[in-house]
């Protein structure tokens, strides 16, 4: 499954200058999850979908993901107990990258995912770029539909519906970015990225 090794990647991607600035003191490689909670929940946001949730924990705030309606928190070893996720409410990705220091720290650690990708990726991922489909170590982060030139979240509930009913699959694409899938000329989905959408739409009038 792309969450095993998404999660694989990114656990082997920590390192102190990714550490929130206050706690690399106390960073190691015995607790290499300190202070990475924040920028871990964006990058796996950035290659599984699913909701960036806020919850307390014995240190104060703490970010994981919620994918598919299951916690997915892969820097909770920091921790003795067990943070309070039955509290935990949704933050957006503008919410947490309104902060310049997690966004520095978040575009060094999804550099380091990237590259750990092509040298411990064990899988090749279709991608539609501007040459056409090519294979790649590093999976895509946006899915599409190639007959409605739609692009979207890679857990779009319409999507996914679709995908079940046994539809949808021979027109399915990835994409590494959002760049990409405008330059191709897809639009954002209305049911998962409405913000985008409601852009593109108004662009459009």
């Amino acid at each position: 499954m792309i969450i095993d090794e998404v999660c694989e990647i990114v656990s082997k991607s920590f390192n102190k200058d990714t550490c929130y600035p206050s706690l690399r003191d106390k960073w190691n490689k015995e607790n290499k999850t300190l202070g990475q909670c924040a920028i871990t929940a964006l990058v796996l946001n950035d290659f599984l979908g699913g909701k960036i949730m806020r919850c307390e924990s014995e240190t104060g705030s703490h970010y994981y993901n919620l994918i598919n309606e299951k916690i997915v928190d892969l820097t909770v070893f920091q921790f003795n107990e067990l943070p309070d996720y039955k509290n935990g409410e949704e933050r957006t990705r503008e919410y947490l990258l309104s902060n310049e220091d997690t966004k520095n720290r978040y575009k060094l650690l999804l550099e380091r995912v990237k590259n750990n990708f092509i040298k411990y990726g064990k899988k090749h991922y279709k991608l539609l770029t501007l040459d056409g489909i090519v294979l790649s170590k590093i999976p895509g982060t946006l899915g599409g539909n190639k007959k409605l030139k739609i692009y979207g979240q890679l857990d779009c509930k319409s999507a996914l519906s679709w995908i079940g009913k046994g539809y949808y699959i021979s027109n399915r694409v990835f994409f590494e970015n959002e760049e990409v899938a405008k330059q191709l000329g897809y639009r954002p989905c209305g049911v998962c990225m409405k913000k985008e959408y409601k852009k593109w739409k108004d662009s459009h009038k």
